[in-house]
């Protein structure tokens, strides 16, 4: 090609790319320009989401228990150094207690109340000085009975016996509440723990906030007869679909950024790690793990974008667009219930579009990130996004 030649590529690139950029800084300002549906955009969503993490924990604490809030853990012939340090330790009042003798709980054995409280969710603690053993009672069917109790144990009888192996030394003692020194204690946990939790609740957003948007762009706009004027504007139809696209992908990874703020600033003030809470107090990435969350996120959008924007084209019934673009809702909801009881993510599971971003973030959080892992979720979301977004055009007959 020729210096002329490449002159007119060259000009007609900037003259693509221009029309583009128009349609994007125009579907900006329209959304700007109503502080409703920027707020229901930005804001809204974020703090659903939030209410919805601190309902989940009580309305399953209830299902399992009958009980809202969580029933205090009753503590058996507790010796002096017991009571000591739940008094002097940090981190053991996020439990609250009920204290019983022997001959009271052995009064309550033999009336078979304490078999039905441990099926409400109660726990026991019993302290034999005989065997110098303590014996822990929970529901073994009910999982979230089990985990309390197995966070108990770690939470305050592991450092108990610390204490106790520990006597006659001088040890010294620190700040009750100091972030920098406590950092990298909590941060292992409270990273474990929202790895659970973060990454199926950003995608879902995430696709919650797209199919938000291009329902306005596209399905709206085309049922009152807009889209098709807009087509008549002096920006080729291509250009018009990609423009929308590209600003409804920039919009929800501004939102997403903001929510994860929203994310990492709630676990931050959870000062109690109540263990009610879904996210753990701690959280904390460091900025290389940031940017690979930060780069997934816009190549997320962009997927989710193209989707319902195919699936707003192939169907013409303005209750059946949203009726299908609700059901990866549906999808996504799933996902957030089965990453809360799951761990670390299968290798295959790096290869399946919008699932593999998930994956890769629980990675991230897990610190158990692999460089092939950012690769095969970049690949496996740009290029079915891009083979859809073709036929899109295709179909449309968008061929400038």
């Amino acid at each position: 090609m020729g210096t002329k030649g490449k002159d007119i590529h060259n000009r007609c690139y900037n003259r693509h790319m221009r029309g583009i950029w128009i349609i994007i800084k125009w579907e900006f300002a329209r959304i700007y320009s109503n502080w409703k549906r920027a707020a229901a955009i930005f804001i809204i969503p974020a703090a659903v989401m939030m209410l919805a993490l601190g309902i989940f924990p009580y309305l399953i604490n209830y299902m399992s228990t009958g009980s809202i809030s969580e029933k205090p853990i009753t503590i058996i012939n507790a010796p002096d150094s017991f009571l000591e340090h739940i008094e002097d330790t940090e981190g053991t009042t996020v439990y609250s207690y009920e204290y019983m003798d022997v001959d009271e709980f052995t009064r309550l054995w033999d009336r078979g109340k304490i078999i039905r409280n441990l099926k409400s969710g109660s726990i026991y603690a019993f302290f034999n000085p005989d065997d110098n053993m303590v014996y822990i009672g929970c529901n073994g069917n009910s999982s979230i009975s089990m985990n309390r109790a197995e966070s108990f144990i770690e939470v305050v009888m592991d450092p108990y016996n610390d204490t106790l192996k520990q006597q006659g030394n001088v040890v010294f003692e620190t700040d009750s509440f100091n972030p920098v020194v406590k950092l990298l204690d909590y941060r292992t946990a409270a990273n474990a723990g929202s790895a659970r939790v973060i990454p199926a609740v950003l995608v879902l957003l995430i696709y919650y906030c797209i199919y938000s948007l291009t329902s306005d762009m596209f399905a709206s706009e085309r049922d009152r007869g807009f889209y098709d004027k807009l087509l008549m504007a002096p920006v080729s139809p291509k250009k018009i679909m990609m423009g929308k696209i590209l600003a409804c992908t920039l919009l929800v990874t501004g939102a997403s950024y903001i929510t994860f703020m929203f994310l990492f600033i709630s676990s931050w003030l959870n000062r109690s790690n109540s263990s009610t809470s879904l996210i753990p107090f701690g959280m904390f990435l460091l900025p290389g793990q940031l940017a690979i969350i930060a780069l997934i996120i816009p190549v997320t959008a962009f997927l989710c974008a193209v989707i319902c924007v195919n699936i707003i084209f192939s169907i013409r019934r303005m209750k059946d667009i949203i009726l299908n673009l609700q059901m990866p809702l549906i999808y996504l909801m799933m996902e957030l219930f089965y990453d809360i009881f799951s761990y670390n993510p299968g290798w295959l599971e790096f290869f399946i579009p919008i699932h593999g971003s998930i994956a890769v973030i629980k990675s991230v959080f897990l610190s158990e990130f692999r460089p092939w892992q950012l690769i095969a979720v970049l690949f496996v979301n740009i290029l079915p996004a891009l083979l859809l977004l073709r036929k899109t055009f295709k179909k449309e007959g968008y061929n400038r």
